[in-house]
């Protein structure tokens, strides 16, 4: 998300696309010169879209915790001093000179806790991320038997009126990396009062638009389902967003065996390989979202991230080989 607006210092995931970001462009500057390079923008080139959302089979394999996406940490950053935090140790958000809980940071804390936890066998981390799990608890709004994670601030995507959002509002990103790290917690501890907290996360997931107020996900006019990463209207189309909050769905099927998280998670893939071919600009950056037609050099690397991932919890290739398309489009 976009981790949304979160500063680099404040998220460890961020700072490491940060780095790959800067050897990109280290890259290009010496093979094009970087007065030739066209890393961020906004491409209004009409889109032509496709009639009807194709389905296509897919095998979920049983993924070790050691392969899931979001298991890296970094105790540099889980022992910074230097960010403001509550009572409970949880860092809070600046935004416009004030402080909010911030529920995509919150997730990414509890990954990289939960990631120290099983790699170092130290409950410390696990206790720090369960403090983390119960200001989410706390900070949710139950509707419809559905429980949300409001943003408390007004934001503009790409800071424009047709992009307002008003507070409270609420990120499929925000509801589907919430779910991933809670199913990860509820596994840990063995505390089913994180797995019930888990199932109403994924029932925010499938209350759609036009139906359910409030909403992170529809189905758009061609068939194929989103979880929408900013909930405008019409929405934004964001891809990472959509893919991150994909990894909570595969971590709630792979934690329950759910039906209905497995024709989910198919839906989604089906939509990235519809898109896919929208998404993509061939030898430049990739859209961001398409809504906006944004692009942005640093996103498009972490596309590439994204749809590896995705190919390795789908057991589907063709989302290492859209990686790879991707992956010339910036070297060439």
């Amino acid at each position: 998300m976009t981790a949304l607006i979160i500063r680099w210092e404040n998220n460890s995931l961020i700072k490491i696309f940060r780095i790959y970001l800067l050897a990109f462009l280290a890259l290009v500057t010496f093979s094009c010169g970087s007065d030739k390079v066209d890393t961020k923008g906004a491409d209004y080139t009409p889109i032509e879209y496709f009639d009807e959302c194709l389905s296509y089979e897919y095998d979920f394999p049983e993924l070790a915790y050691a392969e899931l996406p979001n298991i890296g940490y970094s105790l540099a950053t889980i022992n910074d001093t230097t960010l403001l935090r509550d009572s409970d140790g949880v860092v809070l958000f600046e935004y416009k000179e004030q402080y909010y809980y911030h529920p995509v940071n919150m997730s990414h804390r509890m990954f990289i806790l939960l990631g120290a936890y099983y790699k170092l066998k130290d409950t410390v981390y696990l206790h720090r991320a369960e403090k983390y799990a119960q200001r989410l608890m706390q900070e949710a709004l139950e509707y419809n038997n559905a429980v949300y994670f409001p943003y408390r601030f007004d934001y503009k995507v790409h800071n424009r009126e047709d992009g307002q959002l008003r507070a409270p509002w609420y990120s499929g990103m925000a509801q589907g990396e919430a779910l991933e790290a809670i199913v990860r917690l509820f596994e840990f501890t063995g505390d089913s009062t994180y797995l019930k907290f888990a199932r109403k996360i994924f029932n925010s997931l499938t209350l759609l638009k036009d139906e359910y107020e409030p909403w992170v996900s529809f189905v758009d006019e061609r068939g194929c389902f989103w979880i929408e990463e900013y909930t405008v209207d019409p929405p934004s189309m964001t891809l990472n967003g959509f893919i991150a909050a994909m990894f909570g769905v595969y971590d709630y099927y792979r934690a329950t065996g759910s039906k209905r998280a497995e024709l989910m998670l198919a839906d989604c893939c089906n939509t990235v390989r519809n898109y896919m071919p929208l998404f993509r600009r061939p030898g430049r950056i990739s859209y961001y979202n398409l809504r906006f037609q944004h692009y942005d050099a640093g996103y498009h690397i972490f596309h590439i991230k994204l749809l590896r991932d995705l190919s390795r919890l789908s057991g589907d290739p063709v989302f290492n080989q859209w990686a790879d398309s991707l992956q010339a489009d910036y070297n060439g």
